[in-house]
C-alpha cells in the first residue's frame, strides 16, 4: 500500500508556489519538493500538487498498488469524490487528475486536517526557498 501526502504553499509577496510530497510504503519513504511555475492562487496550487502525487504513481509503475492519497485542501478532496469541478480556471488540471486516476486500480482520496500534513507542508515551502534562493 502507498500513502502520499501533498501539499502546495504559495508566497504572494515573493510571487513564488511551491508542491511538496511525502510518499511511504513497504520499504519506501521519499520526500519530495518542486516549484510550481506560473500558479499563484493556492487552490490551483493544490491541484498542482495534487496532480504530481498521482504522477509520482504513474512514473513509478506503482499503478496497481493500493494507493491512499492524503490532502489538506478540501477543494481537492471535494472535487475527486464529487467527479465534478465548478470553477472552470481549475477545469484543465482536474482534467488531468481525473485521466491519471481513472488509470489507477485502486485508490482512496482523504481529506486530513493541516495539522496532519506538516511533512508535505514544510517540503512545500522548501520548494519556495529554492527558487528564492537561485533567484539571488
Amino acid at each position: 500500500m502507498l500513502k502520499i501526502y501533498s501539499d502546495a504553499a504559495v508566497s504572494q509577496k515573493n510571487q513564488r508556489a511551491g508542491a511538496g510530497l511525502v510518499v511511504a510504503g513497504d520499504g519506501l519513504h521519499e520526500q519530495l519538493n518542486a516549484p510550481l511555475e506560473n500558479c499563484l492562487d493556492n487552490h490551483l496550487a493544490e491541484l498542482k500538487a495534487f496532480y504530481l502525487a498521482v504522477k509520482w504513481v504513474h512514473d513509478h509503475d506503482r499503478t496497481q498498488e493500493w494507493t491512499i492519497l492524503h490532502t489538506d485542501s478540501q477543494l481537492v478532496a471535494q472535487s475527486i469524490r464529487k467527479n465534478h469541478m465548478k470553477n472552470p480556471v481549475y477545469a484543465e488540471i482536474f482534467n488531468d487528475i481525473q485521466q491519471l486516476l481513472s488509470q489507477l486500480s485502486f485508490y482512496e482520496v482523504k481529506w486530513i486536517p493541516e495539522k496532519q500534513n506538516k511533512g508535505a507542508d514544510n517540503l512545500a515551502k522548501q520548494a519556495i526557498a529554492k527558487q528564492l534562493k537561485q533567484k539571488s
